[in-house]
């Protein structure tokens, strides 16, 4: 008879698999360049799917801890790729309700700054520092930038996971720290969303069928993810042990993490599905743009004076 924790984690193993199938096609059907929120899908999806399979593994084999441990830790870094696919798809909203305006250096050259960061993994990753790359109001951009911390505070999960599995009563210190601190960034994120989310819904007249779909699913996945935020804070900074993310309750868990990523995955994927792809008229249109601003920085040639010499 299989415990409450294994029947949970074959439970996701075999809901997650079909999501990662539905993820990849709608990745393939927007394309990962044009709406980075939807990779971000498929990269959580993978993360539940291996975190299942090691919480079987440590069901067979209790003595491998680490099994265990690991599979707690990749619960607690799936928040990332959450808030990013939120922070894309928000991000799609933003740029069909405000005016374009050029990125900085994206006409009349890149600083040396971007130019560094543009050749690192985080420039190619996230592809916001190229020279053709436009934001459409600050507002998008702060929904770029906000990319950056989301990232850090996933590796800073991980780093703080692995210290995590050490044996040293230090080390394990450590990690718990990092993943608080983790937490808290997300936590800020998470609020950062909220206030972009609710500015963005202020603007709704102004935004095509699809994209005021987007913003509902956005809307309603808003408390789901708090939920599960609110879980990973408990998990950590309570003494509480029914929220331990190794020995809690497992249907408190079910019900305060699982059931909420499930439904919000589901949502962004039919959001995926009814949302329509970029025209090749609109990006027509955003060529046409570049066109222009270059004609418009361009510099300006001064008549040529002619002069002849006497003879």
């Amino acid at each position: 008879m299989p415990s409450p924790s294994e029947s949970l984690a074959v439970a996701e193993l075999a809901i997650y698999l079909p999501l990662l199938f539905l993820t990849l096609f709608i990745v393939s059907r927007h394309g990962i360049h044009r709406q980075s929120g939807w990779i971000y899908l498929s990269i959580f999806c993978l993360i539940r799917i291996i975190g299942a399979a090691l919480g079987i593994a440590a069901e067979k084999n209790p003595s491998h801890v680490s099994d265990l441990k690991w599979s707690a830790i990749l619960g607690s870094v799936g928040i990332s790729p959450l808030l990013l696919a939120s922070l894309g798809l928000l991000k799609r909203i933003t740029d069909e309700s405000t005016e374009r305006i050029p990125t900085q250096g994206a006409v009349q050259g890149q600083s040396p700054f971007q130019t560094v960061i543009s050749y690192t993994i985080l420039g190619r990753i996230f592809g916001r520092l190229g020279v053709h790359q436009f934001a459409t109001s600050y507002r998008s951009r702060f929904l770029q930038l906000l990319q950056l911390p989301a990232a850090i505070a996933l590796i800073i999960c991980i780093v703080g996971g692995s210290d995590l599995t050490d044996s040293s009563a230090s080390e394990q210190s450590t990690g718990e720290k990092l993943i608080k601190a983790g937490l808290i960034i997300f936590l800020i994120i998470y609020v950062c969303l909220f206030l972009l989310i609710a500015k963005s819904a202020s603007d709704i007249n102004s935004l095509p069928s699809g994209e005021k779909r987007v913003l509902f699913v956005l809307i309603a996945a808003l408390p789901l993810l708090g939920v599960r935020i609110l879980f990973s804070l408990l998990a950590y900074f309570s003494t509480i042990s029914t929220f331990s993310p190794t020995s809690g309750n497992v249907l408190l868990r079910a019900f305060m993490s699982i059931l909420e990523e499930i439904l919000i995955v589901i949502a962004y994927i039919l959001a995926g599905i009814l949302m329509p792809k970029y025209s090749d008229a609109r990006m027509g249109d955003v060529g046409i743009e570049v066109h222009n601003l270059e004609t418009r920085f361009a510099p300006q040639q001064g008549p040529r004076v002619m002069v002849q010499g006497s003879a």
